[in-house]
Order: structure tokens, then sequence, then C-alpha cells
């Protein structure tokens, strides 16, 4: 499942106490089983739908460096590595605390040349092969993404104004990962649940509108799915489609109650034959 979410934004409300809630301007989403190529189509016919693609001076595009994401030629965009991405994996390859201090030291003061400089001498005076390996998968991870190490506000370009200045904020660009959960992950992921490729692009398709600021973008739609059935009206619904899904709880009994034991192994009363 591949998403991707837009917008032009953040909106700063002042809530109770004094704390600041963000919301995402204009947000709009598209999210679908599909190839690279065809869900960047479909996910750029998404964002013309909503926005004026012709008057868009700044684009800014964050991932996690799949890819699929970083490796777009036809983007007219700066590609920025996500940040909580970009910092775990430090965490992920380095089990020593002062390496991976150290490693953060040149990675948070943008000092790229450096940080891959460190990397490969730690690489080098490594003696563990498993220590070795985690190192060079962090040297390759940083190096393919180095462009995109730097956030977009420290690259010294200029960076226009937002639609309504003071009002619409400019994003640090870390919503992605709540929106993940938020639209796909919340709904699709739970209680372990298995989805068909066009079943899952048309519950995509509801989430995605769903969760959308603006619902007047056509192709993020039910009919986006290549389907050729017709639309159902609520009266003419089946009461029941397909199998269904039961998830199986498993529960643990106590040895001293082996009553309950037996009745558990049981058969349904539907199932027995009279």
């Amino acid at each position: 499942m591949k998403i991707g979410i837009a917008y032009d934004g953040v909106l700063h409300q002042t809530q109770k106490g004094g704390k600041i809630r963000r919301e995402l301007d204009n947000k709009v989403a598209y999210a679908s089983f599909e190839s690279a190529a065809a869900f960047r189509k479909h996910k750029e016919n998404v964002i013309a739908s909503v926005y004026n693609t012709d008057e868009i001076e700044l684009r800014v595009k964050n991932g996690d460096g799949a890819n699929w994401i970083q490796k777009d030629k036809d983007c007219e965009c700066i590609c920025v590595l996500d940040k909580f991405h970009r910092n775990k994996k430090i965490t992920e390859c380095v089990s020593d605390k002062k390496t991976a201090e150290n490693l953060r030291e040149f990675l948070f003061q943008n000092r790229f040349d450096e940080l891959l400089d460190c990397i490969e001498a730690y690489i080098n005076s490594s003696e563990d092969e498993r220590e070795r390996a985690k190192l060079e998968e962090l040297y390759r991870y940083y190096s393919e993404n180095k462009e995109a190490l730097a956030a977009y506000r420290d690259r010294g370009i200029t960076i226009p104004p937002t639609r309504k200045p003071g009002e619409i904020f400019h994003a640090n660009l870390g919503s992605m990962e709540g929106n993940v959960f938020t639209i796909i992950g919340n709904r699709m992921k739970g209680r372990r649940a298995c989805w068909s490729i066009s079943g899952g692009n048309r519950i995509a398709a509801l989430l995605c509108r769903h969760y959308s600021v603006t619902t007047t973008h056509k192709t993020n739609s039910i009919n986006d799915c290549n389907n050729s059935t017709p639309t159902l009206s609520a009266t003419k619904a089946p009461k029941k489609d397909g199998k269904g899904y039961e998830f199986i709880r498993n529960i643990s009994i106590p040895s001293s109650l082996k009553w309950l034991k037996q009745i558990s192994l049981c058969k349904p009363f539907t199932d027995l034959n009279f």
C-alpha cells in the first residue's frame, strides 16, 4: 500500500491552557495498491484537482528514503529525508552509545561529509562482522540520500510566503507518519486483517476521501479502482457479501479449570449431528 498526502502549510489553533494545536491546511490524500509509476500519476492528478499547480512556487517532498519515493525524475521538487527515519537509522545500526552520539552530532549540525567519513572510519576499524554490516547499511542509506539529509529551510533557498501569512505557517514535514496510521493503519491493519487488491483500493479511496479537508477532487474515488461493477444503492445492497472475517482470539485458560478446557474443545452446536 502506497500513500501520499499534500498540504500547503499548517494552521495553529490555540487550545485551553495556551497549547497550540496544529492542523494541516488543505490536506488531500491518495493511497492504493499499484505500481510506483501508476501511483505517481494518480497522486499528481489528485493534487492537480485541488491545487493550481501552475502557481506553485516551491514544492517539498518528504519521504523515508525508499527508492520509489526519492528517485522520481519527473518530480520538480525538493526532496527531504524524513527526520524520524533519518535519526532512527543511527539507533537501528549503531549499538555503541558513544559512537551513536558522535554520529548524531554530525547529523544534527548538517556536517554530512564528516558524517560519512566518520561512518567509513568506524567500518574500517570494526572487527565484528555483524557490527560492520550494520555500519555499511547506515553508510549506504546516508550516502544514497545525501542530498535529502538537510531540511529545506537549511538549504539557503528563498522560501515564498504561505497563502495566508500569519494564519498559515510553513510546515516542519513531520506529519506523514501520523497520517499513515490515521488514514490507513488504524482501519486497514487492525485485527491482522487481509485485503484483496480491489478491496484494499476501495477502502483506501474512501478513507482518503474522508480524511481530506476538501472533497472537490475526482480522481481519488471508488471509480478509480478500475472496477466495472456498477455502484449499488443502500436498498439494493446484499445483507451479506463474501465470507466475512472473524478474528481468532487466543484465550489462556488456567490449568486448574480443566472442565472449562474440555468445553472449549467441544464442537459448536451447529456442527453436531442429531
